[in-house]
């Protein structure tokens, strides 16, 4: 069945608050990102921001939603991309993506849910935890896939959770301190050590 323009503009309406309410939360947190001043943001008003998220905790649980979601499409795609590279991906190149997954815009906002979590907002703790660990079950999936690394063997699959470990921490870092050579550094380096380890596994 075809959509009506109505169908379409309220679509396209919360679309426009999940990008204002996830650069909300990047830039000013948990605290800031109400309802009506993400719809302001939106450029709607705020009953039709309520029409689409009744109450703020309604628009976090949502938001954390979405990000997770714009972070596993985007990284699928990233991974889909190399595989039509000539000559295939290197473990470099894979795990580049996957770190940089962990400093996006969409991560940084994660990270302020996991910091009111941790806080007063703590009602917030299964919802971020849960789609944090759908996240890195994705990653861990794609990594297996692009470098051909079998997880069901052991020694794999915590090579390849280390490396998910070793990507948020360097995106945790990436939030204060702008670290991209030293990213690169480890990336490079971690890289040649995972490549010896998962072809010796192999």
């Amino acid at each position: 069945m075809p959509h009506t323009p109505q169908q379409d503009r309220s679509r396209e309406t919360r679309r426009r608050l999940l990008d204002a309410a996830i650069a909300t939360l990047t830039e000013h947190g948990v605290s800031a990102t109400t309802v009506s001043a993400v719809a302001t943001r939106a450029g709607v008003s705020r009953g039709a921001g309520q029409r689409h998220f009744l109450t703020r905790e309604v628009l976090i649980e949502e938001t954390v939603s979405e990000f997770y979601a714009r972070l596993t499409r985007q990284l699928r795609q990233s991974v889909t991309d190399l595989g039509t590279t000539p000559g295939g991906s290197s473990t470099t190149q894979v795990l580049g993506i996957v770190v940089d997954s962990f400093s996006s815009d969409s991560f940084r906002a994660a990270l302020h849910v996991w910091s009111a979590a941790a806080g007063a907002e703590s009602g917030l703790r299964d919802l971020i935890v849960s789609a944090d660990a759908r996240y890195a079950r994705e990653v861990l999936q794609l990594m297996a896939l692009a470098l051909d690394a079998d997880l069901l063997d052991d020694s794999n699959r915590e090579l390849l959770r280390m490396t998910v470990d070793l990507a948020r921490g360097l995106g945790l870092g990436a939030v204060l301190v702008d670290n991209v050579g030293h990213r690169r550094t480890v990336i490079d380096r971690w890289a040649t050590m995972l490549d010896r380890e998962l072809r010796r596994n192999n």
